[in-house]
């Protein structure tokens, strides 16, 4: 049996609000079913998608501070490297570096009784270049000169000192000391240049 207009005219106020609220839940219901629904669904698709972005960048993000902070790092290694490798000479310079530690000597007044290169004993990537030095004179001197290649801007240190005397040249005179010692400093090894384990 069909419904028509005027039967709704018809029909009391009461079944009247029925009918209208039965046809907007019916409204309410299809909205849903074919529409929200999907909507709703799309929305959390979307958000799961968010948060696993979100993830990813975060993850990105630390590993890109942590790429910073190692070329920091390295940086600052190169950095010391440059210094570690500026105060250890190359072969060529050898010579000049114990000529200086010489030249050093005879200028806080020492005698040099002794300068005798032995052989460079080699590293991994360095050459340890020991001098055997017997060095005569006033105490003072002897002290300063030690002091001096302390603060050599090369890296030399001084090994088995052994100190002789004092002999006193006069009543009165000067306090003379004989040292003996192993000096020692170092060499960058090239591994392109073949070391033939000679002393210098």
């Amino acid at each position: 049996m069909a419904i028509r207009v005027d039967d709704l005219k018809n029909l009391s106020p009461r079944y009247k609000v029925f009918v209208a609220v039965g046809l907007c839940l019916l409204l309410v219901h299809f909205y849903h079913f074919f529409f929200l629904r999907t909507v709703l669904q799309k929305k959390t698709d979307l958000g799961e998608v968010l948060e696993t972005l979100e993830v990813q960048i975060a993850r990105r993000q630390a590993v890109a501070r942590q790429i910073e902070q190692h070329k920091r790092e390295i940086a600052e290694l190169k950095e010391q490297l440059e210094i570690l490798l500026a105060k250890l000479p190359e072969r060529k310079d050898i010579p000049s570096l114990l000529n200086g530690l010489s030249e050093a000597a005879r200028v806080e007044g020492l005698d040099i009784i002794l300068f005798e290169p032995v052989t460079p004993i080699s590293q991994e990537f360095y050459s340890e270049v020991p001098v055997k030095m017997i060095v005569r004179g006033r105490y003072h001197s002897m002290r300063s000169f030690f002091d001096s290649v302390a603060r050599s801007h090369r890296i030399v240190t001084v090994a088995d000192v052994s100190i002789r005397g004092p002999d006193v040249e006069y009543r009165g005179g000067p306090v003379i000391v004989e040292a003996e010692c192993l000096m020692k400093t170092y060499m960058f090894m090239n591994k392109t240049v073949e070391n033939d384990g000679g002393p210098l």
